[in-house]
């Protein structure tokens, strides 16, 4: 019997919105650096240049932190790939897929992302986190019909 060759289902990053809780906590480093720089004699210049150098590494890591990850479903596999330079692949079978769990903090709600937990049958390296998707639901559903789509191709 002929098998299907595989084909991307979905694939995505994660949302700059969920990297909120880097650019926020950045931004309130950068204020807080800018007021204790000018209240330490240092000249308004200095300040708002050391604030906003803090201000840029925080946006550069949010960025890094988004382009870096990428989450792939196929028809056989699903896939969680990160890195720049080096990169690390964690892959598994659809049909070893067990459950999916949607986690959503209150953060998470506010800037409407969610993250994905995927367990599978006898993983080593723990379960799969797709992070910070806008649309949880939608990928789980996606996820889930992929699963019982393999499940059905194997009976």
């Amino acid at each position: 019997m002929a098998t299907e060759e595989e084909r991307v289902i979905w694939t995505g990053r994660p949302s700059w919105k969920g990297r909120m809780s880097i650019v926020v906590p950045g931004a309130l480093v950068a204020l807080l650096v800018l007021v204790v720089g000018i209240w330490a004699g240092l000249s308004a210049t200095t300040a708002v240049i050391i604030a906003v150098v803090v201000a840029l590494v925080t946006v550069v890591w949010a960025l890094l932190e988004t382009i870096r990850w990428k989450y792939t479903i196929t028809n056989r596999r699903v896939f969680v790939r990160h890195g720049l330079i080096s990169v690390q692949e964690q892959t598994a079978r659809l049909e070893r897929v067990q459950d999916v769990t949607l986690r959503q903090s209150l953060f998470d709600r506010m800037f409407g992302v969610g993250r994905l937990a995927i367990d599978t049958a006898g993983s080593e390296g723990g379960a799969f986190e797709f992070k910070a998707l806008t649309e949880p639901t939608q990928v789980r559903e996606i996820l889930d019909a992929a699963v019982r789509q393999e499940q059905q191709h194997d009976v």
